[in-house]
């Protein structure tokens, strides 16, 4: 039980409550109810003074994988929004968007489709995210492709993929109003690992351009 520990583990690298509480830049006592709640255990001193292994500190800063349903309402609401956009004059009204034939929209849909596949995957399956991210980073690829084949300039085309992003971080934002408190979604988990797998999508579409 937190705060009933036996004993300081000599093997174990300790934390002071406010050496832990400013490596996870929460108030120290944030932390403290942290530990009474039993989210991280805790040893005492003999002076009775808190302590914390370094690895349960660094467990809690891994953001944990969302659930299904989270995952699956995330995607939804990005789809969407992103229909409302089509359908809509915003994007009609991008430069890079009027350089598109009904054969350019038809493929950027299908890669968008490929890439809110991937993003399921990297949400939910923590232990395939490498190999996930080699296939976004090949998506990412495709799209630099295909932009500079239609002589979009890189601005265009980052203008582009943020809109695809916009579609994601939306979908988190617009859970966070309609579920509050409610379900099981970790959203600061959603909006640092939706930004880790479209970076990396980024950069890769950005490398096309460095090479053409």
């Amino acid at each position: 039980m937190p705060g009933k520990g036996s004993g300081l583990t000599p093997s174990v690298k300790w934390l002071s409550l406010q050496d832990a509480s400013r490596m996870l830049g929460v108030h120290p006592s944030t932390l403290r109810q942290w530990a009474d709640a039993g989210k991280i255990h805790t040893v005492r001193t003999p002076g009775g003074h808190r302590r914390f292994a370094e690895s349960d500190v660094r467990a809690l800063l891994e953001p944990e994988p969302l659930e299904p349903a989270g995952i699956q309402l995330l995607v939804q609401s990005a789809l969407g929004r992103a229909r409302l956009e089509v359908s809509g004059s915003k994007m009609s009204e991008q430069s890079w968007y009027k350089r598109f034939d009904e054969t350019d929209k038809a493929e950027h849909r299908e890669l968008g489709r490929k890439l809110l596949s991937l993003v399921m995957q990297y949400l939910s399956q923590p232990g395939d995210r490498q190999s996930v991210l080699d296939e976004a980073r090949a998506l990412g690829r495709v799209f630099g492709e295909r932009s500079v084949s239609r002589n979009l300039r890189i601005t265009e085309s980052v203008s582009a993929f943020l809109y695809f992003q916009d579609f994601l971080m939306d979908g988190v934002r617009q859970m966070a109003k309609a579920v509050g408190q409610s379900a099981n979604i970790d959203l600061v988990a959603a909006y640092q690992q939706i930004g880790e797998f479209t970076n990396e999508v980024l950069l890769a579409m950005l490398e096309v351009y460095e090479r053409a």
